[in-house]
């Protein structure tokens, strides 16, 4: 029973966590700390947010008011909490590796689906003790399909806020962005889990049921929304490498051809698999490293103009000169 439950909860968590680190397209995210992310919601963030909810239960009797205090209030403040620490260290130790709002939001997510996946088991073991496998079924494909995205877009605004901050040349927003993040963030668990709770005191099954897909609206209004914000994230990198690299092409730094290859995943892909396929693995790395220097020039050029960061000055200069070893005549003459 354990094993199957285990199953249950991490499968799916895992895959939709490799599917929002996928997606991150033009300037892939170190697995290493994508991975650390999903740890941390998968075990500190859960013991953080337990000893808080223990620390601050309600000294009152059993009943809706108790429930709604505890589930409604302490869990979210908690819980958000215990998740956005990771957050704030990564903000704090490697802000670097937030290029965008999509880094922002990509982190924040891998955090909630590894905090989803170790809360998945506790339930689903308790469901299989009271129903037996069955019951256990119902419960993981409540949790992991209807119910499966919701850590992740709690915490995913808390890293948009961050990113939001770590973006923007203004010390004002820099204040106040992670703190409007977290706060949607807790706000949305606070309404799932409050509207819950009244619904598992309510007898009248009508009255359930309204409040059911009110829930369910709400989770997936707001997963749509911190997934879209996440998107034109994407949309504004695509922007910077249009923009920068362009004058890289201006420059002589960059071919032509390569721009536009780096601006279309869909032709990164193509001339990549493609040398994958022929078994040319040194064009292969070449071109993987090339796409990737150029990527990382266009948004070292947008933190250095845009936000006003001139210490990217010599990793610049170091970019282009790996760009133009990368595409001379005798390293093209390979593929």
């Amino acid at each position: 029973m354990i094993g199957l439950a285990l199953l249950l909860s991490y499968l799916p968590m895992m895959g939709y966590a490799l599917f929002v680190w996928w997606l991150d397209r033009y300037e892939k995210e170190p697995l290493r700390l994508a991975s650390t992310a999903f740890l941390w919601g998968t075990l500190p963030a859960i013991l953080i947010a337990l000893m808080a909810e223990v620390a601050l239960e309600p000294p009152l009797e059993e009943g809706l008011e108790r429930d709604l205090i505890s589930s409604g209030l302490i869990a979210p403040l908690a819980e958000e909490t215990a998740k956005g620490l990771f957050l704030a260290l990564l903000f704090l130790r490697r802000r670097d590796e937030i290029d965008s709002l999509y880094d922002g939001f990509l982190y924040g997510s891998l955090v909630g689906f590894g905090f989803a996946a170790t809360e998945n088991v506790f339930y689903l073991i308790g469901a299989g003790i009271e129903g037996g496998t069955a019951a256990m079924l119902a419960l993981a494909s409540l949790r992991a399909g209807i119910f499966g995205l919701n850590h992740a877009f709690f915490t995913g605004f808390t890293g948009l806020g961050l990113a939001m901050a770590r973006l923007s040349p203004r010390g004002f927003r820099r204040l106040w962005a992670p703190l409007v993040g977290w706060s949607a963030g807790v706000g949305f668990h606070a309404f799932h889990n409050g509207v819950l709770t009244l619904i598992s005191h309510l007898g009248d099954e009508g009255s359930a049921l309204v409040g059911c897909l009110t829930v369910i609206a709400g989770d997936w209004m707001g997963t749509l929304l911190v997934f879209a914000l996440g998107l034109w994230g994407l949309y504004r990198e695509r922007l910077w490498i249009t923009w920068y690299l362009g004058k890289e092409v201006e420059r002589g730094t960059l071919p032509p051809a390569v721009y536009q290859e780096c601006r279309s995943m869909w032709r990164r892909g193509f001339r990549r698999w493609g040398a994958l396929l022929r078994g040319d693995w040194q064009e292969w790395k070449r071109l993987g490293d090339l796409y990737g220097a150029a990527i990382e020039l266009a948004f070292r050029q947008h933190q250095r103009l845009a936000l006003g960061e001139q210490r990217w000055e010599k990793e610049i200069a170091r970019l282009r000169e790996r760009i133009r070893a990368l595409t001379a005549p005798s390293r093209m003459g390979d593929s």
